[in-house]
């Protein structure tokens, strides 16, 4: 009964200007469903209650998943005065059920290998120090350098012990097995040092096209981590940026794979900017979460979308997703 309540206010609430979005606010903070078309948010919080749930439980992106047949769901919490919003964001990304075939995920491994011999030293360390390897994808620059970087990061006796287990390791050889490792294997003893490998500079284009492999991969924490170190390798390695391996990947996940990945894609786009012919290559034919974001309540997140899209395709239009939709050739909404 308190669910139907809550849906029929929020029919009365939710402005005109983005009728495929909706808005929550609780007690808890500021709560937007970001990418809804056939749903409606009274529907969705009617399903969800149906299965105790609820938009603002912990539960609630098990339940869309699980439950209701939502391909993909990411939860992002912004506190307050993030951005200048005055409180707490919660942003929930989704992908609808009859939305599936925009999920290319890579498949999902079924195995745990035994730890491989290849990077035993690299594993060792980080099975060691349990924050070393966040520090790491945080600051690539302390790992892969000729040199330690400064007195700051060398103060870490782990990561100078780590850069030279890697400088002394044959990187090129390396990459075949540190991918497949990521495609067949789910033992973490692989894949955290299989994902420092593939960062590596010395990986090469090989290295850069196995990362971009990665953005979608169903483990959203290495994801995220591949999408770190290619925005690293891209903005660091000197030389022009070949696209063309990229694209179909980044291309994924801006049309809906892999949503905790987004915004670190997006924010790898701004950081190093394709040229228009391999931005427009991203986004035509897709680019359908760009649009959904566009279309949001949040400024922030409207503003992003909005701009991305103009520095991808080199078209000066309002922020209006029916007009980019015709732009980019896809249904809207």
């Amino acid at each position: 009964m308190g669910a139907s309540i809550i849906s029929l206010l929020l029919l009365c609430v939710v402005p005109d200007a983005a009728p495929a979005q909706a808005t929550l606010d609780a007690r808890s903070g500021r709560y937007e469903v970001i990418g809804l078309h056939d749903w409606t948010l009274p529907q969705l919080l009617d399903s969800l209650a149906a299965h105790d749930a609820s938009l603002t439980s912990q539960t609630c992106a098990v339940t869309l998943r699980q439950s209701l047949g939502f391909p993909d769901v990411s939860v992002v919490l912004y506190p307050a005065g993030h951005g200048g919003r005055p409180t707490k964001f919660f942003e929930i990304m989704v992908l609808e059920p009859g939305d599936s075939a925009r999920s290319r995920l890579l498949p999902r491994p079924a195995d745990s290998l035994p730890p491989s011999d290849r990077w035993a030293d690299i594993a060792l360390l980080l099975r060691q120090n349990n924050n070393l390897f966040g520090f790491l994808l945080t600051h690539p620059e302390a790992l892969y350098s000729a040199e330690p970087v400064d007195s700051l990061l060398r103060r870490s006796p782990d990561t100078e012990r780590m850069r030279l287990n890697l400088a002394a390791m044959d990187v090129e050889a390396a990459v075949e097995p540190a991918l497949q490792a990521f495609l067949g294997d789910r033992n973490l003893a692989n894949l955290m040092p299989a994902l420092l490998v593939l960062g590596s500079p010395r990986s090469g284009p090989a290295g850069e096209r196995a990362l971009a492999q990665l953005l979608r991969h169903p483990f959203n924490f290495f994801a995220m981590g591949a999408a770190d170190l290619l925005a690293y390798r891209l903005r660091t390695d000197g030389t022009p940026v070949n696209w063309a391996p990229l694209t179909p990947d980044i291309a994924a996940v801006l049309d809906g794979t892999n949503l905790f990945a987004l915004d670190r894609v997006m924010e790898l786009l701004r950081a190093v900017p394709p040229p228009t012919a391999d931005g427009r290559r991203m986004v035509m034919g897709g680019g359908r979460m760009l649009l959904s974001r566009m279309a949001a309540a949040d400024s922030i997140t409207r503003t992003e979308a909005h701009a991305l899209l103009m520095q991808l395709t080199g078209e000066q239009l309002p922020p209006d997703p029916a007009r980019w939709a015709t732009v980019l050739a896809v249904e809207w909404p």
